[in-house]
């Protein structure tokens, strides 16, 4: 009896025994579960970090790309702008151009004798033309006194200024009168010369040196016969400068000194077309 429970004892122990250990063995197969688990949850952290990183590069890249397309339309649109601006200085040239020519052709040959009217035939009391009696010998003019050598210089001087501006030698025309303003200062012809230099530079678009000749002819020759065209040609170039207020001021000065005027006229027709 004695034995058999003893038997009975070791029994249970080993039994005992037995279910320690496999509870052992499963707490470690849950551990090293639980191990290869957590590794698995650190790997999509490590990914979805990578995909947020190239999100975040991708949507710089976009920003980048729309900055440019911008960049490239305002670039566009100033290109345009720049683009019209060169046609419309260009047309301006070529119509201020266009004007000088047409004025130029226009005036008369300065060196040309004034036309001499022929003599209308005397009307008799019947309507017919009657014949004219002869005329009574005329005692020779006395003779006209010579010309001074300083009036000649003074007009040959202009007149060779002048046909350079027929002939469209601007340059040589500008160097010309300037020459003849400096060496005729008290001519008759001294507003001419400042005034042609100043519609030279005018067509030329060099305004700022064409305004300063105009301001001359109104400066030192205020009663001269150029004054009204003068007047109208520095609201030309006040407008050209982007001076719209001194401009109408000129156009409203000439209809109202000159309102018969060509000038006036021109005047009239700028303000309408710039209103």
């Amino acid at each position: 009896m004695k034995y058999l429970l003893k038997g009975v004892l070791a029994l249970c122990l080993g039994v005992s025994g037995l279910v320690h250990a496999q509870v052992d063995n499963v707490q470690v197969i849950e551990i090293s579960t639980s191990g290869q688990q957590s590794q698995a949850q650190r790997q999509p952290d490590v990914t979805a970090g990578s995909m947020a990183g190239q999100s975040e590069l991708l949507l710089v890249v976009y920003q980048l790309q729309e900055e440019i397309r911008q960049l490239r339309g305002e670039l566009e649109a100033q290109q345009h702008k720049l683009n019209r601006l060169e046609t419309d200085q260009r047309d301006r040239y070529r119509d201020v151009d266009r004007r000088l020519s047409a004025l130029i052709n226009a005036l008369p040959d300065p060196a040309a004798p004034p036309a001499v009217p022929a003599p209308e035939p005397i009307q008799s009391s019947a309507g017919a033309p009657s014949v004219s009696p002869p005329s009574a010998p005329v005692a020779p003019a006395p003779e006209v006194a010579s010309v001074p050598d300083a009036t000649r210089a003074d007009q040959q001087a202009y007149d060779q200024a002048f046909n350079l501006v027929r002939e469209r030698k601007f340059n040589e025309a500008i160097a010309a009168f300037e020459a003849f303003v400096i060496q005729f200062p008290n001519s008759s012809n001294t507003a001419n010369g400042y005034y042609w230099l100043g519609e030279i530079h005018l067509a030329q678009q060099s305004l700022d040196m064409a305004r300063v000749q105009f301001e001359r002819v109104l400066s030192d020759f205020p009663s001269h016969g150029k004054v009204p065209d003068t007047l109208y040609k520095l609201g030309v170039v006040y407008s050209n400068l982007g001076q719209q207020e001194r401009s109408r001021n000129m156009m409203q000065r000439v209809i109202d000194e000159f309102p018969q005027s060509t000038a006036a006229s021109l005047a009239r027709n700028f303000r309408a077309a710039n209103s």
